[in-house]
């Protein structure tokens, strides 16, 4: 009989002499794939040579698995026996609890060997592995509080208070009842930037606004920084060949996918939030991170669900801010392709193209092209106005040292191009750009 050569997924071993061998091959199965099995009574091609199994052998594997694996795995071992009645050990285990170790030491599966991890290997599996570290980690501020965090919830009619409960319902507490990073990102004190920065042009050399969505609980940022750019959606209708097609300015669906995703599997530990960047072409959305380990690209692209921060996203479902777990990535890649995600730097960012010159970027060029038309004095006085919006006429006379007269002329000829206009009355209003 013959159980299958050694593979990344399978170990064979002659006899229990080699248990710690085999031992060191299931955690280094277990590191790669989260899975693993090991034959005790075969050769490494697979064939059955058979092993004597005694009233405690059994029990002492376990005893043997429980004393140098770590953490503790759930192992099933059972004996089976080939057509000639020999028998022979399977040892199996799942488990995604990485790293873990064999005798204090740390092993990878490569095909059909175990090689000890370097450093860098490991310290990766730390952070990217699904330990959900956020819960782990202790805040360093301990005085929070949660009400944003409550009334978000009780709107979708998830009714809590902020009091232990809710604190240990949703993983907020640390094993020594500490609040943990989880807690801070939740917290009314949460004060770390969420930012959307616009820019004119194609690249990020002439920003244009700088809008924070930071200070306060990351349910109530991640939700007005998807209602901000929803408000930049628009549609184009047009006939083509006597049918009329509409189509918008990008897809919505997909960029709450990537939006909900750069916020839920965020390296928070780090704590360097996630960003919106907007440009005249496209839309980008900025996370710290990279695929989970063991998690391969064809994987992750398939959509298949490793969530960085488990208690984050659960809570995000329970919000109704996503619906299911994996459906992100492959809502994405349908509309824009594989082209849309890039992973550099310890960053992953997704690439939203628009699909035709948005109505803001006409106006702006408009904008750009009416004042680039404007004389010395024309420009002096508009620069001011939206430099200084609650200024009087006189002010604007004085500071630009022009006339009254000539400053009120040039006022009303920027209003007829529809360059300003004036927001409330006279005394106590402002000037501000209009929109051609």
């Amino acid at each position: 009989m013959n159980i299958g050569k050694e593979s990344e997924f399978i170990e064979n071993k002659e006899s229990l002499g080699q248990l710690d061998k085999g031992l060191k091959s299931l955690t280094a199965m277990l590191n790669r794939h989260n899975s693993g099995v090991v034959y005790y009574g075969t050769k490494d091609n697979g064939d059955v040579i058979g092993i004597t199994v005694g009233k405690n052998t059994l029990q002492d594997i376990r005893l043997r698995i429980r004393e140098i694996i770590q953490p503790r795995i759930v192992s099933e071992i059972e004996v089976l026996y080939d057509e000639n009645k020999k028998a022979f050990i399977k040892v199996s285990a799942n488990g995604s609890d990485k790293p873990y170790s064999c005798d204090g030491r740390y092993f990878i599966r490569v095909i059909d060997s175990d090689e000890q991890m370097s450093n860098d290997i490991l310290r990766k599996m730390l952070l990217d592995g699904d330990l959900d570290l956020i819960k782990q980690v202790e805040s360093d501020n301990q005085d929070l509080s949660f009400s944003q965090c409550c009334s978000f919830l009780a709107a979708r009619n998830l009714h809590v208070k902020d009091n232990e409960g809710f604190k240990r319902s949703y993983g907020l507490l640390t094993k020594n009842n500490r609040l943990n990073i989880l807690a801070f990102i939740l917290s009314d004190q949460f004060n770390i930037p969420i930012k959307v920065v616009r820019f004119n042009g194609t690249d990020k050399s002439a920003m244009s606004s700088w809008t924070d969505f930071g200070d306060q609980c990351l349910l109530l940022s991640n939700y007005q920084v998807f209602q901000n750019i929803k408000s930049l959606d628009s549609s184009r209708v047009e006939l083509v060949q006597g049918i009329r097609k509409e189509t918008d300015l990008f897809d919505l669906e997909a960029f709450r996918e990537a939006w909900n995703n750069a916020c839920v599997h965020n390296r928070w530990v780090s704590m360097l939030p996630p960003s919106v960047f907007v440009f005249d072409d496209r839309i980008e959305v900025v996370s710290y991170g990279a695929i989970p380990y063991g998690l391969t690209k064809e994987g992750f692209f398939e959509g298949t669900s490793m969530p960085t921060n488990r208690a984050l996203f659960s809570l995000f479902l329970a919000a109704k801010l996503t619906e299911q777990s994996g459906h992100g990535v492959p809502i994405i890649k349908s509309k824009y392709g594989k082209e849309a995600f890039s992973f550099d730097n310890g960053m992953i960012k997704v690439t939203i193209p628009f699909s035709y010159v948005p109505d803001f970027v006409d106006r702006r060029k408009n904008e750009e092209s009416a004042v680039s038309s404007l004389t010395t004095k024309q420009l002096l006085v508009y620069k001011y106005l939206i430099s200084n919006p609650q200024s009087t006429l006189g002010e604007v006379a004085l500071k630009t040292a022009l006339s009254l007269a000539g400053v009120k002329k040039i006022v009303l000829m920027l209003q007829k191009k529809n360059l300003i206009k004036r927001l409330g009355s006279k005394k106590n209003g402002e000037w501000i750009k209009s929109t051609l």
